[in-house]
């Protein structure tokens, strides 16, 4: 169970920001604080309170006046903390920290709360755990820790005094207070919320039954939308099957096309081969006749090729290739003197480049021999070098005479310079080293110098340092015996100041006499309370109040029987109410029945149901029978909504065939009138070929017509012109052509020997000459009358013409080929499609329009029927809703009769005579109550007598012990006060004594530490020029070893004499210049004289082997006419018709075959298009997931529909337990407030005083409850508010707190009243002390009960005090807690808070 433990407190109202925290513990069972009015008591109640819940003290909202004024401390914010240490209700040690900040702005303050801090320890670790929270978060989570509610926390656990009389307060301010007390406000919308779900849900109910009718014919629609979408799936895996068929016979043709039309291209091809080598043929006999042309007469006719080769071989002599081969000796003799000559000059330049260098780095070291010598003259004029000094040598400590003679050169030379202008190329090796000797000899001076100097410095400063720091010790060893003579003043400064305040005043000193008056007034006062406690009335009176008490209990035994009795009675009334108000809506629902029936009777006689009749004792078998009809007539309709579905189905993919089939000959169409136009271009194949046509019929006065015509085909152009071409030929009458022509007849006669026209033979050499002779004649240009005709001027162009057009023809004869075949397909695809038509389309167009409107009267017919069972649905849910209402009431008449049979047994009573019963049962326990008040009125007075006896005499003990102490006490302070004063007279002297011992040593010290300064500057001072002389020197020695270095690595190098060698390698490189230009210029004449011989040589090879290659290519020319004739064999076995007519009857086979898969791919997407139709139909809101939706609504509707049966259970039960619970405890706080009001209140006029809790009107959703505080005067019961004094209502504000405390805070124990006692008499103080000490002896034994009581009424605090002495059980508390306002450190006051013995008190 929860308590708490300590409380510490910082910076709240008046206690301090900066001090140190007050902190209080709180004692088991009772913690009591005291203190002047305005010291800060209620501060605590206050900090109690916000650490636990939050909340502010009433009126301080806006939190600015709860934190210490920061005006009042003279700071601009003030930070405020409250720390808690409690036991949650598991029994667990817990912390929470709330800080909380003001800060002050110019003219306004504000009030910021800081997160908060709950710390504990983690049970598995042992180790403390601290968890940062937002206010808000730490005001829910603290009230759950303790395991009370914050309303309880806030009224009445930790009340504010100015908000203590609240249970008096106007009715709107107690109504609030106790439903946050009771939390029946969160009860009350828990029922609202619990009535609207129930009619929320009862309302889907209805609307998920007729949603599932509606899918269940959904469902069905949907199996038969399935069935045939299967059919449909089924009937394209068919066509798809025959489409496939197609596709592969129309691969199979298509690869025979191609292989034809390649046969096709391959003669083509060859045509062109042999056209190309006819035409190469003539192109090389034109070739053959020019090359004679230009050798004219150095033709070899009568020469074979063996003996041109023989001739060649002799050209190519010894004496020829000697000539050749002197010359190309001679040859590379000059490019060998020429490569020789470009590598002499090279290495020429190279040595004039090195010299170059060579000289500018003997300058270079000419400048720096000059810079040495400046150097050394700036060094020895600067640092006053002494070159006349001996020089010692390091390791022989002996003088040389060269030395000595070389150290007065240099002085020599450095004299003569500045005289003679000499520039100090000129010095010895060993003069440089014996200058380097004389600086190293002045760089060991200096060094000398300023270690000698640095070495006198640092002796004198510490010799100066040893007499300041012995000085100091003296100065140390004095202030530490005045600072022990000051401590030891201090303290006994202090000890005096604390003696004189324990001390008593002259006034209010105590002597011997006061003392042992004091302990005889103790003595006689113990006696008379010991008579007292020994008196037999107190025994004589607890007896009768035991008797009243057994009379008590017996008529509360016959009170609780007549009150089962009352309330069963009560509940029989209201059973009887509910069965009228049950008939009452069974009337209600008829008429709403009758109702709809009656709005819906046009749709029940257009079905054929305007019969249907419902009465008030069977109105659910009328309904049942029409809901059957109805919905099996609306699934007829269904069924007959699906057929014509089916049919306009049917329809729409016949239609879809047909209009498929169309679309690819139109497709088809237009593909091949697309080709067609592609090649009947501009400019294209076709036209050109048509261009030619017309031009060969003009230019040809009568050409065949059976050959060429307008639509001629390309075959036969292309042989016309082939005709026309070797006409053309053979009337070709050049001169050099027939020429050509007749020597090769000649050459073919004297190889044969017979006739190359008619290949007879010639008989002998008679017509051999003949034969020659006319031929001769024939090649003569005067006499032939071949080169005579006037035609020859003409051909040419003709023949040029026609070979033009050839070869335009034969490229583009394909195209044309082409262009033919795609005519007449589309002539083929035109005829196809008239022959369809577009008549079936629009029959199949009108038949597909009638079905769907049948379709359409038939939704509308199912529409209707849906609309039909949706509202019956409708109606028998009222008639099974009256019905339920009709079996309800039966059920509670059957139950009325034998409910309280045997509860109320043999007892006739009525309820009137049973609450007359009760009221005068309720008078007879007043009476008893009466009387066991008046017992103990009398018991009390006795025991307040007593106590007030024992009070006066440990009064008087505790004074006469007081007395005595501070008797003893002010002796012993006297003595001491005289011994401190005699020591302090002391001590003054000793710390004079030493402040004169001091001064000179100080005085002394100052001087010291002046001149210790003043030797530091001038020793630094002189140490820096000496430093600055070896730096400056170091700088020139190293600028002088620089340029040395400089000097050494160009002596190393040997310059001048690489210079000398250079100089005579270019004088040899001269002379081999010259040699090699005279061997150059001999050679010239010799090879001009090789040349000429070589190229005459040269020509007559060129003779000869031109006369080598004219052979070679008549033999060509021979062996191209042979092929001729082999490929115009070849091309006539090749079989080009055969090829033409299997292609055309391929095309065929292909073109049945792609008509054919155009039937199949229109039937094919007519199904596809039923199949989207039925697709899209399934896949509409109202069939799409129709199953699954169907069982889901079907478990929706179920569940719903025990969700509400639930509902209405737990509404009930809900309301009883409410009601139930609310009655308990008002009664079981009533019993409490009876119990401590007869105990406190001391008055005769107010009996006993109750909480009345009333139900206001409504529903029982809205239930709320009215609460006011009664009281009962006599046997008249009246309002408390407003009729009662100032005491009695601070006495009964307490009463009801207690008790609400008794009956709600089972999980923590703490109570605190601040200020009880106000407005309250001597003996309701006595009262509420008797029956606070009565509590706390009673919940002693439970571990975690605290009773908080602040009051400032020392004389409150004295009765509880003698109250709880007289009780057992449990043991006094050790101590209780003084709050003072206390001057602090900052001379402001401040609470304070002390823990002061309970003896004391």
């Amino acid at each position: 169970m929860a308590s708490i433990s300590k409380l510490s407190i910082r910076g709240v109202r008046s206690f301090s920001p900066n001090d140190e925290e007050q902190v209080i513990g709180f004692c088991f069972p009772l913690t009591i604080i005291v203190g002047a009015n305005g010291c800060g008591k209620t501060t605590i109640i206050e900090s109690l309170k916000y650490a636990v819940t939050g909340s502010l003290p009433p009126g301080n909202k806006s939190g600015q006046s709860f934190v210490h004024d920061p005006n009042a401390v003279g700071q601009s914010n003030v930070k405020a903390s409250i720390k808690l240490r409690f036991n949650n209700r598991g029994n667990n040690s817990m912390v929470v920290i709330r800080s909380m900040e003001l800060i002050q702005k110019k003219t306004t303050m504000t009030f910021k709360q800081l997160d908060g801090i709950l710390r504990t320890v983690d049970p598995t670790t042992g180790q403390r755990v601290s968890l940062s929270h937002k206010c808000t978060e730490l005001d829910r989570q603290i009230p759950n820790l303790m395991g009370v509610s914050k309303p309880i926390l806030e009224h009445v656990v930790f009340c504010h005094q100015e908000d203590s009389s609240w249970p008096l307060q106007e009715g709107a301010v107690l109504k609030k207070r106790f439903d946050d007390i009771f939390d029946s406000t969160k009860y009350a919308k828990a029922l609202e919320a619990i009535k609207a779900s129930r009619k929320d849900y009862a309302s889907q109910v209805k609307d998920l039954k007729a949603e599932l009718e509606g899918l269940k014919s959904h469902k069905h629609a949907a199996n038969g939308f399935r069935n045939e979408l299967e059919k449909c799936q089924d009937e394209i895996s068919g066509v798809d099957d025959q489409i496939n068929e197609c596709v592969k016979i129309i691969a199979e043709e298509d690869a025979i096309i191609a292989e034809k039309r390649k046969i096709l291209l391959d003669i083509q091809a060859f045509e062109a081969k042999l056209d190309d080598k006819s035409f190469e043929l003539s192109r090389e006999d034109a070739v053959l006749e020019k090359q004679k042309e230009l050798l004219g007469d150095d033709v070899m006719e009568d020469k074979t090729t063996d003996e041109l080769k023989e001739m060649l071989r002799e050209l190519d002599d010894k004496q020829g290739y000697q000539s050749a081969r002197a010359l190309q000796e001679k040859e590379l003799q000059i490019q060998r003197i020429g490569r020789n000559l470009e590598v002499i000059r090279r290495a020429a330049n190279d040595l004039n480049t090195r010299r170059g260098k060579l000289e500018a780095a003997k300058e270079a070291h000419a400048e720096v021999l000059r810079q040495r010598f400046k150097i050394m003259e700036q060094i020895h004029k600067k640092h006053q070098i002494d070159l006349m000094t001996q020089s010692q040598d390091v390791e022989s400590h002996a003088m040389t005479q060269g030395t000595t003679a070389t150290s007065m050169t240099l002085s020599t030379i450095f004299t003569s310079s500045s005289i003679n202008g000499d520039d100090g190329t000129n010095i010895s090796d060993e003069d440089v080293d014996a200058f380097l000797r004389a600086l190293r000899h002045k760089e060991t001076t200096l060094k000398n110098e300023w270690d000698n100097a640095k070495r006198k410095h640092q002796t004198d400063e510490d010799d100066l340092q040893s007499e300041i720091s012995e000085l100091q010790a003296q100065k140390s060893a004095v202030e530490n015996d005045r600072r022990r003579t000051e401590m030891t003043k201090n303290e006994a400064m202090r000890e005096l100041s604390m003696v004189s305040g324990q001390m008593s005043s002259s006034l209010t000193r105590v002597r011997k006499s006061d003392v042992d008056e004091a302990k005889r007034h103790a003595a006689q006062l113990a006696a008379t309370r010991d008579e007292l406690n020994n008196n037999p009335r107190r025994e004589d009176i607890a007896k009768e109040i035991r008797v009243q008490e057994e009379k008590l209990k017996s008529i509360s035994a016959t009170v609780e029987q007549d009150t089962k009795i009352r309330d069963q009675l009560r509940l029989q009334s209201e059973q009887q109410n509910e069965i009228v108000m049950l008939e009452g809506q069974v009337t209600q629902e008829f008429e709403v029945l009758e109702e709809k029936i009656k709005d819906n009777s046009f749709l029940l006689s257009s079905h054929g149901e305007a019969h249907v009749r419902v009465t008030k004792e069977d109105p659910v078998s009328p309904l049942d029978i029409l809901s059957n009809n109805v919905r099996r007539k609306h699934l007829d309709a269904e069924d007959e909504v699906s057929r014509s579905n089916t049919d306009l189905s049917r329809i729409q993919i016949q239609l879809s065939e047909k209009k498929a089939l169309i679309t690819s000959h139109m497709q088809r169409l237009q593909n091949l009138q697309y080709r067609a136009n592609q090649l009947n271009r501009e400019g294209g194949g076709v036209q050109k070929i048509g261009s030619i046509i017309r031009a060969i019929i003009r230019q040809d006065d009568n050409p065949s017509p059976q050959l060429i015509h307008a639509n001629a085909k390309p075959q036969d152009v292309l042989a016309y012109l082939t005709d026309q071409i070797n006409e053309c030929n053979a009337m070709d009458d050049k001169p050099e052509q027939v020429k050509r022509i007749i020597k090769r007849l000649k050459k073919m006669v004297k190889t044969s020997a017979a006739c190359p026209c008619c290949t007879r033979e010639f008989q002998n050499e008679q017509e051999l000459d003949v034969f020659f002779n006319r031929m001769n004649e024939l090649g003569d240009e005067d006499v032939s009358e071949l080169m005579t005709s006037q035609k020859s001027q003409q051909i040419a162009p003709m023949l040029q013409k026609y070979e033009t057009w050839r070869k335009s023809v034969s490229e583009h004869m394909n195209e044309h080929l082409e262009y033919t075949r795609l005519l007449a397909d589309t002539t083929e695809v035109e005829q196809l499609i008239e022959k369809d038509g577009n008549s079936e389309v629009k029959d199949l167009e009108a038949e597909l329009q009638s079905a769907q409107s049948k379709v359409n009267e038939k939704k509308e017919v199912a529409s209707e029927l849906q609309q039909l069972l949706t509202a019956v649905n409708g109606i028998q849910d009222v008639a099974k809703r009256m019905w339920e209402k009709m079996c309800q009431v039966k059920e509670k008449r059957e139950r009325l009769k034998y409910m309280f049979c045997g509860d109320i047994g043999d007892d006739r009573r009525d309820l009137k005579t049973v609450e007359r019963d009760l009221q005068k049962s309720a008078d007879a326990k007043e009476q008893a109550y009466y009387q066991i008040n008046k017992l103990n009125n009398e018991l009390k007075s006795f025991n307040e007598k007593i106590s007030r006896v024992t009070n006066q005499a440990s009064t008087a003990e505790r004074t006469a012990r007081e007395k005595e102490d501070t008797y003893n006490r002010d002796q012993a302070a006297s003595k001491r006060k005289d011994e401190l004063n005699a020591q302090l007279e002391k001590l003054s002297e000793e710390d004079r004594a030493l402040e004169k011992k001091i001064v000179p040593i100080r005085h002394e010290l100052m001087r010291k530490e002046s001149d210790r300064q003043s030797l530091r500057e001038q020793n630094n001072m002189a140490e820096a020029v000496l430093s600055d002389a070896m730096n400056g020197f170091d700088r020139d020695v190293a600028k002088l070893q620089e340029i040395i270095e400089k000097v050494n690595y160009y002596i190393k190098q040997n310059t001048d004499k690489e210079i000398e060698d250079v100089e005579q390698r270019l004088a040899e490189n001269v002379e081999e210049i010259r040699n090699e230009e005279t061997m150059l210029a001999n050679l010239k004449p010799e090879i001009e004289h090789l040349k000429r011989q070589v190229n005459e040589g040269e020509r007559q090879k060129k003779v000869i082997q031109d006369n080598l290659s004219l052979i070679k290519l008549s033999e060509e020319v021979q062996k191209m006419e042979e092929d001729v004739r082999r490929l115009d064999d070849e091309l006539n076995a090749m079989g080009r018709d055969d090829a033409q007519k299997a292609l055309d009857e391929s095309r065929r086979r292909r073109d049945e075959e792609q008509e054919k898969r155009a039937r199949c791919e229109g039937r094919k997407q007519g199904l596809s298009d039923q199949k989207r139709t039925l697709k899209k139909k399934l896949n509409e809101q109202e069939y799409k997931d129709i199953d699954e939706r169907h069982r889901v609504k079907m478990i929706e509707h179920e569940t719903t529909q025990i969700v509400v049966s639930d509902l209405d259970k737990y509404y009930d039960a809900l309301d009883k337990a409410l009601l139930r619970y609310h009655g308990l405890k008002i009664s079981d706080i009533n019993r409490i407030i009876a119990e401590l009001w007869s105990l406190t209140y001391k008055g005769e006029d107010i009996t006993n005083i109750e909480i009345v809790s009333g139900q206001e009107s409504g529903s029982r959703a809205n239930r709320s409850y009215n609460y006011r505080i009664v009281m009962s005067k006599g046997g008249t019961k009246m309002d408390m508010r407003g009729r009662c004094s100032a005491g009695q209502r601070v006495l009964a504000s307490i009463v009801i707190r207690l008790a609400l405390a008794e009956t709600f805070c089972l999980n923590c124990g703490v109570m605190a009243l601040d200020e009880p006692t106000t407005n309250l008499d001597y003996e309701n103080k006595r009262g509420l002390a008797i029956a606070l000490a009565q509590i706390i002896a009673s919940r002693a034994a439970q571990s975690n009960f605290q009773l908080v009581v602040i009051t400032h009424d020392e004389d409150f605090v004295s009765m509880m005090k003698q109250e709880l002495s007289a009780q057992t059980g449990f043991n006094m508390p050790e101590r209780y807690y003084q709050v003072s306002r206390e001057e602090g450190h900052d001379g402001r006051f401040y609470s304070k808070i002390h823990a002061i013995d309970w003896d004391e008190l």
